[in-house]
This record gives C-alpha cells, sequence and structure tokens, in this order.
C-alpha cells in the first residue's frame, strides 16, 4: 500500500507553505529572540522524554509507531537520532511525516519554526548519512531551504553543521542532473 506524504496538500499548497518562513527574516513572534529559540530547539534535540508540549509529544507517538516498539524512541534523545549516521530510515521519515503535519496545524509560530526545523533536519540526516532522498523537493530548493535554516541565528550548531553537509550534497547532485 502505497504512503500518502502530503496529507491532502496540493503541490502549490505545499510550496506555498513551506516558502513562508523562508524568505522571512525570522519566523519567530516578535516576543522571541533568538537566545529563546536557540534554548527551546536544544531542549527539543536532547529531549528523550515528551514533557507537554505537542511537537515532542506527536514526534514521539510517530517514532515509536515507526519503531514498531513503544518507547524505543524514548531510549534515545530526537537530537541523536537526527545526528547519528546508523540512525534508521524509518524513524527519520516518521519525524519528517509527524513534522510535516505538526509545521501546519501548531498555531505557535515558535513551535511552527521548530517543526519545521526538525522537518528539514530529518530530510538532512537521510541525504547525509544514508544518500537517500526523502522529499519530493528538487534538489535546488532542498538546498535553499536548508541553507536558510543553516544560517539562522538561533540554529544549533550541531544541526547547521548537518545543513551545510546536506547543502553540499544538493548542489552536487544539482549540478550532476
Amino acid at each position: 500500500m502505497e504512503k500518502k506524504t502530503t496529507y491532502g496538500l496540493r503541490l502549490e499548497q505545499m510550496a506555498s507553505l513551506f516558502a513562508m518562513g523562508a524568505d522571512a527574516p525570522d519566523i519567530a513572534t516578535p516576543k522571541d529572540d533568538d537566545e529563546t529559540l536557540r534554548a527551546l530547539l536544544r531542549e527539543q534535540l536532547m529531549c528523550v522524554e515528551p514533557k507537554g508540549s505537542l511537537l515532542r509529544d506527536t514526534l514521539a507517538m510517530m517514532m515509536d509507531r515507526a519503531a514498531g516498539r513503544p518507547g524505543l524512541s524514548r531510549e534515545r534523545p530526537l537530537g541523536e537520532i537526527l545526528l547519528q549516521p546508523h540512525s534508521d530510515m524509518n524513524l527519520l521519515e516518521a519525524i519528517k511525516d509527524a513534522s510535516k503535519t505538526l509545521s501546519v496545524t501548531l498555531d505557535s509560530q515558535t513551535e511552527t519554526a521548530l517543526a519545521r526545523t526538525v522537518y528539514f533536519a530529518a530530510i538532512a540526516a537521510a541525504l547525509v548519512h544514508h544518500d537517500v532522498k526523502i522529499t519530493q523537493n528538487s534538489y535546488d530548493v532542498l538546498a535553499e531551504s536548508v541553507a536558510t535554516l543553516k544560517d539562522k541565528p538561533w540554529m544549533a550548531a550541531e544541526l547547521a553543521e548537518l545543513f551545510a553537509q546536506a547543502q553540499e550534497i544538493c548542489r552536487r547532485r544539482s549540478n550532476e542532473t
């Protein structure tokens, strides 16, 4: 059975959704400064157990479902799953899918920014660690997206490095075609 990955959204809607935050100087609310976003992202990456955040709760549930064993994804922090080369592809796809869904449903601009970051981090991890592109976005579009995130002042250094590696792979692949 074929998996639906767009959750009923048309291509134009998806492109519009992900373009919304790409060109804006900052997708967070004015009251959230770079340090706040940096702290929230760090908490998201280091946390093993979800603690009441819709983003963390949903990611944990989706990751458990993909892992096929309740609690498996909670044995490792999200950041470790995204940054370790041996992470399971099913888990990375579950993180990508859950983050994509959340990014269109969350009310908080801050959590939406974090969900988009996790979405692109899962895509970048699959590309960098497994040489697999788990998105229908072109390499050019993907390179632009990860470059934008990589340069955010609140970006975690580890994710910025992952995004830089993915950006380089995308540039090479784009030039090959």
